[in-house]
């Protein structure tokens, strides 16, 4: 079965009878890693026994069914785990061989469980683009061609994609709840666009805010204190200080990213990224069209748990024409040609763009 959100999911494990077969595959890695040892979790009765096989990289099918078809030393279900297999990459005969292995685990009854998962993005993405590229030739789309057959060996499909930014803050709520604190929605927001939108890594600074607050409701100062800021959230700050023409800040601001260990090249990025949101902003503006419709113009640009950057950008756009946002995106571009091409220091590359941002009115 294909699964179609997280609770089908959520139904499906706690059931706690494992299908033949699963595919996991998508962007965020906490659910992946959570699904990937319940699975095993069902199978194995807690996989830690000799029943649980693990394979990473380039295996081949003949060692995977090895490890599928051998005799459990308990009696019960193996569970045989392939991360990140090279199906792209694999011969026509080998891939054939895992369709038939899955094939064959299907119509036994349960007594192995094969899992193939996909903890890095770029290994799916490719695979998926390779495979795409080869069935406009006539070829077979080879992750399309896994998934259905897994599907129809009875296995189940499943994608974990990132949380949205509603799914994020229930997940900060109820992870505060469990160390005897509350917080308010507003701030789970805030906690997002300091901390990102990594769920593992959210729970994890839930979880240090709520242990030092010990209980009661949290504040927008606890989190301040105990959180560590991305370099986006960072370079927000740079931005918000320069369009407040505050110097002396920019310039602090600065200073803690470098001793945050963030390179000059990323900054610049980060902070160009920041003035073509705006620009994207103003346009948007005088053309009468909404933050829904910047989102659906730039989808690779504003996934949902990241729609905070238009909400940012319409705000912030205000205090800049246009022609004085063209003239710094124009500034930007010329510090990021200079760092690649002409060998200078990128620090002193970074702080002369700061000081020419300050100078545009």
């Amino acid at each position: 079965m294909i699964f179609k959100d997280m609770d089908e999911i959520r139904r499906h494990l706690k059931i706690g009878v494992p299908l033949p077969c699963y595919f996991i595959g998508g962007t965020d890695d906490q659910r992946k890693r959570a699904i990937l040892n319940k699975i095993i979790g069902m199978t194995t009765e807690g996989g830690t026994g000799f029943d649980t096989h693990r394979f990473s990289g380039n295996v081949s099918a003949d060692t995977i069914g090895d490890a599928a078809f051998e005799i459990t030393f308990g009696g019960g279900r193996r569970c045989v785990v392939c991360e990140d297999l090279p199906f792209g990459s694999m011969g026509e005969n080998e891939f054939k061989k895992f369709e038939q292995l899955v094939s064959e685990i299907g119509e036994m009854g349960g007594s192995t469980v094969l899992v193939f998962v996909f903890y890095s993005v770029d290994t799916e993405q490719k695979m998926d683009s390779k495979s795409k590229n080869e069935s406009k030739t006539g070829k077979k789309n080879r992750i399309e061609s896994l998934k259905k057959i897994i599907d129809k060996a009875e296995g189940g499909v499943i994608k974990c994609e990132t949380p949205t930014t509603a799914e994020l803050c229930t997940i900060i709520e109820k992870t505060c709840a469990k160390y005897k604190c509350s917080i308010h929605r507003d701030l789970c927001a805030y906690m997002i666009e300091r901390c990102g939108s990594d769920s593992a890594l959210l729970m994890n600074e839930a979880r240090k805010v709520a242990e030092y607050k010990g209980t009661g409701i949290i504040s927008k100062a606890d989190i301040d204190l105990m959180t560590c800021a991305t370099p986006d959230a960072k370079v927000f700050d740079l931005s918000a200080k320069i369009a407040a023409r505050d110097r002396t800040g920019a310039f602090l601001v600065l200073q803690e990213l470098r001793e945050m260990g963030e390179s000059a090249p990323l900054v610049l990025n980060i902070l160009s990224s920041m003035y073509i949101d705006m620009f994207r902003a103003k346009a948007a503006r005088a053309e009468g069209r909404t933050k829904s419709d910047i989102a659906a113009d730039f989808p690779k640009s504003y996934p949902k748990p990241r729609q905070f950057l238009i909400d940012k950008a319409f705000t912030a756009q205000g205090r800049y024409s246009f022609s004085a946002l063209l003239e710094c995106i124009d500034v930007l571009l010329d510090a990021e040609q200079r760092m690649k091409s002409t060998g200078g220091d990128s620090d002193i590359i970074l702080d002369e763009t700061v000081a020419k941002l300050f100078s545009i009115k």
